[in-house]
């Protein structure tokens, strides 16, 4: 098997410890009746693992140069399967039938657009198992009035029960990121709060934080033209104040104001 030639431009840091692949499959509670939808396959380490915990394992990886490699893993397990395509263009109606479950280790620059991806198919997906930059995660599983407090973690935490499942090293990697990596998994959980259009509420929750230094009131009449006495008296209401900031406001609220203004 050929030596594998590391690609920066696509973040590419492998891992190759056995009980560490052990760990995030266990994790991710894999079992035999599961789907599973691997994004980033690299060396095939963890879809080794995922395929022979679960059913049916697709596994996406977009660097042809790795298909002699994980040709050669595919044909220890007659129920993984290796696409390479770039996730972000592939059409996932062919891959999420049933209900799946997503295991993720994916560079930080393209985790946002993937998981928003992702939760176009909230209502197929069982859990979200993401192997991300530790403040990255952070930022996942922040809290209201946390310094990491943002869009992320308010639509995340909208849609999922987030957890924060363990730091891994960069010292774990092969070739060694410069920074720590964590596990962050998301139950999937659209019963939390009444949210009938995902994608406008997503439009909202990035709107109001659009100018995160100005007050949601502001942030709310230049994004949609709303009286700004209006917003101010809705906040009171929910006993916030009128010159609240979008960092302080609870996910409750948020989709409180999304019912009043944008669903109604």
């Amino acid at each position: 098997m050929e030596k594998i030639e590391f690609k920066k431009s696509l973040g590419q840091n492998f891992i190759f410890d056995t009980n560490l692949l052990k760990f995030i499959t266990e994790a991710s509670q894999v079992n035999g009746e599961d789907t599973v939808i691997e994004i980033g396959a690299g060396a095939g380490t963890l879809s080794n693992q995922l395929a022979l915990a679960a059913k049916k394992v697709y596994s996406f990886e977009i660097d042809r140069d790795l298909e002699e490699r994980l040709r050669l893993v595919e044909e220890k397990h007659n129920n993984l399967t290796f696409i390479f395509q770039d996730f972000l263009q592939a059409d996932l109606k062919d891959y999420i039938v049933d209900s799946v479950k997503i295991v993720a280790n994916i560079p930080y620059y393209i985790t946002t657009p993937i998981i928003f991806k992702l939760l176009d198919f909230a209502g197929k997906i069982e859990s979200m198992m993401f192997m991300v930059q530790k403040e990255v995660a952070e930022k996942f599983c922040a809290k209201v009035g946390d310094k990491n407090y943002g869009i992320p973690a308010v639509i995340l935490q909208t849609f999922a029960d987030v957890y924060y499942v363990r730091t891994i090293k960069k010292e774990c990697f092969t070739p060694a990121p410069k920074v720590d990596s964590a596990l962050v998994k998301l139950d999937i959980n659209l019963n939390k709060y009444r949210i009938c259009n995902q994608k406008k509420y997503v439009d909202f929750i990035h709107n109001c934080f659009s100018m995160r230094r100005k007050t949601l009131v502001n942030n709310m009449s230049v994004k949609y033209g709303f009286l700004k006495e209006e917003v101010s008296r809705q906040l009171i209401n929910m006993g916030l104040s009128s010159m609240v900031r979008p960092e302080n406001i609870s996910i409750e609220n948020y989709v409180k104001l999304f019912n009043l203004f944008i669903d109604n």
